[in-house]
C-alpha cells in the first residue's frame, strides 16, 4: 500500500516543470514590456515593433512548451515505472502466503498493455493542457479566461494607451500586469465545462489521476488472482472530513464504492485524494490499525487548536498551510517579474516584504498547529532565496545590527548606525521643518528592541530600513512630542518603527532616530489609526 507521501512525491517533480514553464511565460511578457519601454510612448514605432516582438515571443513560448513536454514525457515514464516497482510487487507476500503463483510484471502482457495505455493517456492530457493556456482576467467585474496570445497583445497594447494618454507611468503598468498574472497564474481551460485551473495544478492532477487508476487496476487484478474481495484503505493525517470517516478501514469492493466513494470525483482515489487500497486476506492479513486505534486517531484529527482567535482541526490547518503556500508562490513570482521588468526599488521592496511576512506567518502557524512546514512546495520554482534582500543606505550592513545586539564591549551601547534618509515632506507638513533628512539608530536602542521585543528583532534587522524608506502609513504620535509611527504592512501583520524627529530649531547636534520597533496586529493598527493623526497613507 502506498503512503500519501509516496503518492504526492510521484508528481512533485512534474509539477515543478510546469511551474517553471508558467514563470518563463510570465517573464516573457514583462521582458517584452521592459525591452519596449523606451519606444512605448511613440505609438507609430510601437505598432511596427509589437508585431515582430509578439512573433518572437510566440516562437520562444512554443520552444518552452516543447521543452516542458519533452522533460515531462521522461518524468511520466519515471513515475509509471516507480508506480509499477512500488505497487505491483507489494502483494507478492500475499501470493506466497496462499501458495498462489505470482506473475512478474514483465511477463504480464495484459498489465503491461494497460500501463502503456495509461502512460500515453497521461502524456496526451499534458499536451492538451499546453494547448489551451491563458490567464483569468477581470472584465466588467467578472473573471473571464483570456487565451495566451490574446492576453499578450492586449496587455502590451493597453500599456501603450495608458502611457501615451498620461493615465499611468511605466512602473504602475508593470505592477498592475504582474499582479494580474500572478493572481491568476498561467491557466488551462476545459472549454466544454468552462472550468480553468493553474497549469502546474492541472499537470499534477493529470499524473495523479493516471497513476491512481493504474494502481487501482493492479490492486483489483491482484485481489481477483488471490481470491479475495476485501481491501484495506490507507490512512494519512489531515484527510478531508468526508474521507476521515472511512480511511484506514477494511472493506469489500462494493463497500469501497458505497462507503468510500470509489469511482467518484470526491471519493477514494478521486481528485486530490492521497489514499490507496490494497488486497486484504481475512485470516491471513493483519490490519494496520485496530478499530480502537482508528477511533482514537479520528478524535485526534478533529481536536481543534486555537490560533489568533480561530479554531482549526488538522484538516483545516493543512488547508490553511496550502493557502499560505499558494500565496508565497505567487509572491515569489511577483518579485522575480518586477525585477525582470525593471520596476522601481520601492515596488520590489514592497513585494519582498509581503513575501517575507507571509513566510513568517507560515512558520508561526505551522508551529502552533504542530504540523511540519513543507517549504519544498514553495521553493520548487528554482528561484532560490529570492525573498531575501537588505536595503541599506549610507553604507551600513545588516551585520552591524547583530554586532550591536551582542556587544562585546561596553562602548557598543554608544554605537551609532546611519540608516540613510527618510522622506521629510509628509512629516514637515505637520511638524515643521526638520533639521535633517538623515536617520540613525543607536546601540542602546537596538539593545532595547532586542530586550523588549526579542521576537521582532530579526524583522527589524531585515525590514527596519525598508519601513523607514518606503512606509505604507505615517502617523503622528499625539502623546509624545515630535514623534511619529512609520508603518509597513507585511502579510498578516504590520511593522511599526517609532521615530523621534529633530526640528530645525532644536538645539544640540542631534539627528532623527529610531526609538523602538515592534510588530502590530491589524486590529491594534486600526485602534492606533483612530487614536492618532494620520499623516500619510500609501495609495
Amino acid at each position: 500500500m502506498r503512503t500519501s507521501g509516496e503518492i504526492e512525491a510521484a508528481s512533485i517533480i512534474l509539477e515543478k516543470l510546469f511551474a517553471e514553464l508558467e514563470l518563463d511565460i510570465m517573464r516573457d511578457v514583462v521582458r517584452r514590456m521592459a525591452a519596449n519601454n523606451n519606444i512605448i510612448t511613440r505609438s507609430a514605432d510601437w505598432q511596427l515593433n509589437v508585431l515582430s516582438s509578439f512573433g518572437a515571443s510566440k516562437e520562444r513560448i512554443r520552444g518552452l512548451i516543447t521543452d516542458a513536454l519533452g522533460l515531462s514525457k521522461a518524468e511520466v515514464d519515471r513515475i509509471y515505472s516507480d508506480v509499477i516497482a512500488s505497487g505491483y510487487a507489494r502483494c507478492k507476500g500475499l501470493y506466497d502466503a496462499v501458495g498462489a503463483v505470482f506473475t512478474p510484471f514483465e511477463d504480464n502482457l495484459g498489465m503491461r498493455q494497460l500501463v502503456a495505455a495509461m502512460r500515453e493517456q497521461t502524456q496526451g492530457a499534458l499536451k492538451n493542457i499546453t494547448q489551451s493556456m491563458g490567464f483569468a482576467v477581470k472584465d466588467g467585474g467578472r473573471l473571464s479566461f483570456t487565451p495566451l496570445a490574446d492576453y499578450y497583445q492586449s496587455r502590451l497594447d493597453k500599456a501603450v494607451l495608458d502611457v501615451t494618454s498620461g493615465a499611468f507611468d511605466y512602473n504602475t503598468i508593470l505592477k498592475r500586469t504582474v499582479a494580474e498574472m500572478t493572481n491568476s497564474g498561467l491557466r488551462t481551460v476545459d472549454y466544454a465545462s468552462g472550468i480553468s485551473a493553474r497549469v502546474p495544478t492541472a499537470a499534477r492532477r493529470a499524473v495523479m489521476t493516471g497513476a491512481n487508476q493504474v494502481v487501482a487496476r493492479i490492486n483489483e487484478s491482484n485481489a481477483r488472482l488471490l481470491g479475495t474481495d476485501t481491501y484495506e484503505v490507507s490512512w494519512h493525517g489531515g484527510a478531508r472530513p468526508s474521507h476521515l470517516a472511512w480511511q484506514g478501514g477494511v472493506y469489500t469492493h462494493d463497500e469501497l464504492v458505497s462507503v468510500c466513494g470509489l469511482g467518484s470525483v470526491t471519493g477514494l482515489c478521486g481528485a486530490n485524494c492521497y489514499h490507496d487500497y490494497s488486497p486484504f486476506l481475512p485470516g491471513i492479513s493483519e490490519p494496520t490499525y485496530t478499530p480502537e486505534e482508528l477511533e482514537v486517531m479520528r478524535r485526534e484529527e478533529l481536536l481543534p487548536i486555537e490560533y489568533n482567535g480561530r479554531q482549526y482541526t488538522k484538516y483545516e490547518a493543512m488547508q490553511r498551510q496550502r493557502d499560505l503556500e499558494r500565496t508565497m508562490r505567487a509572491q515569489r513570482q511577483e518579485i522575480k517579474l518586477l525585477k525582470d521588468g525593471g520596476a522601481e526599488e520601492g515596488s520590489i521592496i514592497d513585494a519582498r516584504c509581503r513575501y517575507r511576512g507571509t513566510s513568517a506567518e507560515y512558520s508561526r502557524f505551522s508551529k502552533a498547529m504542530g504540523i511540519p512546514e513543507e517549504r519544498e512546495r514553495v521553493t520548487a520554482d528554482g528561484l532560490g532565496n529570492i525573498g531575501k534582500g537588505t536595503y541599506i543606505s549610507g553604507g551600513s550592513k545588516a551585520k552591524d545590527f547583530a554586532n550591536v545586539a551582542e556587544p562585546k564591549k561596553a562602548t557598543a551601547k554608544s554605537q551609532i548606525i546611519n540608516l540613510g534618509t527618510i522622506d521629510t515632506q509628509p512629516l514637515e507638513k505637520e511638524f515643521g521643518k526638520l533639521k535633517t533628512e538623515e536617520i540613525i539608530v543607536t546601540g542602546e536602542r537596538i539593545e532595547h528592541i532586542k530586550l523588549r521585543h526579542p521576537e521582532d528583532f530579526e524583522m527589524f534587522e531585515e525590514f527596519g530600513i525598508s519601513v523607514l524608506k518606503f512606509p505604507d502609513v505615517i502617523v503622528k504620535d499625539t502623546k509624545n512630542e515630535n514623534t511619529a509611527f512609520m508603518i509597513k504592512k507585511l502579510g498578516g501583520t504590520n511593522l511599526n518603527v517609532v521615530v523621534k524627529l529633530i526640528l530645525a530649531g532644536d538645539r544640540g547636534d542631534y539627528t532623527n532616530s529610531v526609538m523602538t520597533f515592534y510588530r502590530i496586529r491589524n486590529k491594534n493598527l486600526e485602534k492606533l489609526l483612530k487614536k492618532h493623526k494620520i499623516l500619510y497613507i500609501k495609495e
